[in-house]
C-alpha cells in the first residue's frame, strides 16, 4: 500500500508518498506560496500520479477529530474532504507534535543528542517540547504496545520572567500585545524579538553588518548566523537570553509532565544551536526550579536531531490501523 505522510508547518510543507522502504516521490512547499492547503496538495498530487491507499498530515496547530487548523497560516484542514477530494480511503489528522513523538521510536541513536542523562525509566512518560516556526508541546504515555500521543498547545501559556533582564524584556513584549506567550519569545519570530529588544537597549552594539544582512535575508537565521561564526556582541547575547528562555520553558515541561521515559527536545532551532546548547547555560535555567532543582536531575533530556522525524512519525501513524486508539 503506498503512504502518504506530510509535515504541514507555517513555514513550510514536506510531502512523501511511499511504499514500504522505498520513497516513491517526495516535495518541500514554502506554504506562504499557497493560499489554501487544498491547493497546494492538489500540485503535489497531480505530480505523484500514484493510488494512495492511507494518508496521515502532522500538523502544526490545534486538531479536533476530523479537523486542523495550521495556527501560523490561514489554512483550514478537514479530513472527510480530503479523502473524497483526493480518493484517498484514509486520511488522518494529528498534531505536529504527535507525529515527531511516533517517528522518535523509530529514530536511531546518532539522532539523538544527550544533554542529560537523568534515571530513565523503560515506559515511563515521555515529553516533547521544541522551538521551530511556534513552540510545540506535547506528552507520551507507554500504551502497549507502544507510545501514545497526547497533543497539547502548551507553548501558548504565558511568559513568567525570572530575573530583572527579563522582565524588562516582557514590558518590551506587551507594548505590542496585551499578553506575551512563551511561543512569542521561544520560536523563530521570539528570537528576533529578543533582538529587537537588546538593540533598543544597547543600540550602539548593532553592527552595520547584521543590520544590512537582515535587510535581505531571515532574520533569525542571520542571528544565529552572526553569533555562531562571527561572535557579534549583540547576536550573541540575544541567543544567550533566547537559550535560557527555552530552558527555562523546557523546564517547566518537565514539571508539568515528570518524563521519566525521557524529554525531548526537537523543532528546528535546537539543533541548529546545539553546541551553545552544550556550554550549560540551557541546562542551568532548565534546572533552575528551587524547590525541585534535585528532581529535575533525574529527567533524561535529549535533543532530537533529525529534521524529518515528524514526516516519519506521520508515515507510521498512517500505516497502523489503531493510530488513534491505545
Amino acid at each position: 500500500m503506498n503512504i502518504l505522510a506530510g509535515d504541514i508547518g507555517g513555514t513550510k510543507v514536506l510531502l512523501q508518498i511511499s511504499r514500504d522502504d522505498e520513497v516513491l516521490l517526495e516535495q518541500q512547499y514554502v506554504s506562504a506560496n499557497y493560499a489554501t492547503f487544498d491547493a497546494l496538495l492538489s500540485e503535489f498530487m497531480a505530480q505523484a500520479r500514484h493510488v494512495v491507499g492511507a494518508a496521515c498530515f502532522g500538523i502544526a496547530g490545534p486538531v479536533d477529530d476530523t479537523t486542523a487548523r495550521v495556527t501560523n497560516r490561514p489554512w483550514q484542514l478537514d479530513s472527510n474532504k480530503l479523502q473524497q477530494q483526493f480518493s484517498i480511503p484514509k486520511v488522518i489528522l494529528i498534531n505536529d507534535f504527535q507525529a515527531v513523538g511516533y517517528g522518535i521510536s523509530a529514530l536511531p541513536e546518532n539522532s539523538i543528542e544527550t544533554l542529560q542523562s537523568g534515571d530513565e525509566r523503560p515506559q515511563g512518560v515521555r515529553a516533547l517540547i521544541g522551538a521551530g516556526t511556534g513552540l510545540g508541546q506535547a506528552l507520551m504515555v507507554w500504551c502497549d504496545p507502544h507510545y501514545q500521543m497526547l497533543p497539547s498547545e502548551g507553548g501558548h501559556v504565558g511568559f513568567a520572567p525570572t530575573n530583572d533582564l527579563q522582565l524588562e524584556l516582557l514590558r518590551f513584549m506587551q507594548l505590542n500585545a496585551y499578553r506575551t506567550t512563551c511561543e512569542h519569545l521561544v520560536s523563530g519570530r521570539g528570537l528576533v524579538s529578543i533582538f529587537n529588544f537588546l538593540r533598543e537597549r544597547n543600540p550602539e552594539l548593532l553592527s552595520q553588518k547584521v543590520a544590512r544582512a537582515m535587510e535581505t535575508q531571515d532574520a533569525a537565521a542571520v542571528i544565529a548566523r552572526f553569533a555562531l561564526e562571527s561572535g557579534d556582541t549583540l547576536a550573541n547575547q540575544t541567543v544567550d537570553l533566547f537559550l535560557e528562555i527555552y530552558g527555562a520553558q523546557v523546564g517547566n515541561h518537565a514539571l508539568n509532565t515528570l518524563p521519566y521515559g525521557g524529554l525531548y527536545i526537537a523543532g528546528g532551532i535546537a539543533p541548529k544551536l546545539i553546541e551553545r546548547i552544550k556550554q550549560g547555560g540551557f541546562m542551568a535555567a532548565y534546572r533552575d526550579k528551587e524547590p525541585m532543582a534535585e528532581l529535575m536531575l533525574n529527567f533524561p533530556v535529549k535533543v532530537v536531531m533529525e529534521p524529518r522525524v515528524g514526516l516519519l512519525g506521520a508515515q507510521q501513524v498512517a500505516l497502523r490501523s489503531d493510530a488513534a486508539l491505545c
